[in-house]
């Protein structure tokens, strides 16, 4: 069979990937612990639920238009104008499949071949993916010798004549660690300084861990806005992933650009859901988020109590987002009951079939040295899962 060159580009999501075959041995009856999940364990909130069906009931089940309800893309545009202190109109905002739809439309509606993309490593799987597909040139920036955080400096490094955008995403998955602020700003002034898109990844915007603070570039430097695509969604605040509602502001042309693509891919995002959200909004969506980063923060404190015991294994600083990334360096090359561990993924495959213990692999994420542990799982669990890798660790030698 003759498939297209581009599908050369594309392999299975490592975060997808253990998430099955962990699911599958649930399935047999095996005692697996899954922290390879990138969603809230929590059900989502009764306003949600109750908008959705009272959307069916009226019948709200055909075709919308492209970039979603217009009564969504002013609640979008009102909500991205709190949160980044300037206003965004209307045209300036869109409802897409999710914040993935968001981010790959902004890849080829701002990306032509041969153009470069800096993305931060670790990175998220799909970063990379997209760029490539739109015929860019993916360049990475190594934040491990910096605590996992974005120094503008770098940035300044990895600039050329042919840098067209960079992809932040902060808080950061697979890392949980949040960008600073003064950062951010100097990254805002390079795009300035040298013309290139910045494109802004929150999705974890709302789950920021206790004494800790996000900041949306846009409101740090609001000369910016016009090189800025933000990219977000309900998917994880409002623990609705399977729902697929994500979002975008950006300059209007851009967002027009992406509503003619949308309108060739997947037309418009579930109507349903989209009423849904709006019930959410009109709301207001602050207690279910303020209960969901109590129980978060409770199970970080929790969890961090055992790694910290660990020994020889290191955390990025786990400051939003409900991830924790373990630089397990110094196990690797070493032995576990007599076989090689040879690389990451030798290590994870090891750790699932010895200490049924299923997490990501730091390779998918651009870091051969870490590992990916969600703690957005049951609290015995996230208990449960630490003792058993704590104990696995011991054991490599």
């Amino acid at each position: 069979m003759m498939l297209s060159d581009r599908t050369r580009l594309l392999s299975p999501p490592g975060t997808s990937k253990m998430r099955v075959i962990a699911n599958e041995l649930k399935a047999a009856g095996v005692d697996v612990v899954n922290f390879a999940a990138g969603e809230l364990d929590i059900d989502t909130s009764p306003t949600v639920k109750s908008a959705a069906k009272a959307a069916i009931d009226a019948g709200h089940n055909i075709y919308t238009p492209t970039l979603g309800l217009p009564g969504l893309r002013k609640l979008v545009a009102e909500l991205v104008s709190r949160q980044c202190g300037t206003p965004y109109q209307d045209t300036e905002a869109g409802v897409t499949a999710g914040a993935k739809q968001a981010l790959f439309n902004a890849a080829l509606v701002l990306v032509n071949p041969g153009d470069e993309v800096i993305i931060p490593q670790p990175y998220w799987v799909t970063f990379p993916s997209q760029v490539e597909l739109a015929g860019g040139r993916p360049v990475f920036i190594d934040t491990r010798r910096s605590g996992y955080r974005l120094l503008a400096a770098d940035v300044e490094r990895a600039v050329t004549a042919k840098t067209k955008a960079i992809v932040i995403n902060t808080p950061n998955n697979p890392t949980g660690t949040i960008y600073d602020a003064d950062e951010l700003r100097r990254v805002a002034d390079l795009a300035l300084q040298h013309d290139f898109w910045i494109i802004f990844d929150e999705c974890y915007a709302s789950l920021v861990r206790s004494g800790h603070e996000h900041s949306n570039i846009v409101a740090l430097r609001p000369e910016v806005k016009d090189r800025v695509v933000v990219v977000n969604s309900f998917s994880k605040s409002q623990a609705l992933t399977g729902w697929r509602v994500g979002y975008v502001a950006a300059p209007a042309p851009v967002v027009k650009a992406m509503e003619n693509l949308q309108g060739h891919t997947t037309s418009n995002p579930n109507s349903v859901a989209q009423y849904a959200v709006m019930a959410a909004l009109r709301e207001g969506m602050a207690p279910f988020v303020d209960a969901a980063n109590r129980l978060l923060d409770d199970r970080l404190q929790h969890a961090l109590h055992i790694v910290h015991e660990m020994a020889g294994i290191k955390a990025a600083p786990a400051e939003g987002a409900f991830y924790l990334f373990l630089d397990i360096q110094s196990k690797l090359g070493k032995s576990f009951r007599g076989q090689q561990v040879k690389d990451v993924d030798a290590l994870c495959e090891l750790a699932l079939a010895h200490a049924n213990v299923a997490v990501v692999s730091g390779a998918a994420f651009g870091d051969p040295t870490g590992i990916r542990v969600s703690y957005a799982i049951k609290s015995e669990d996230v208990t449960k899962g630490l003792l058993r890798l704590q104990r696995f660790f011991a054991e490599i030698e």
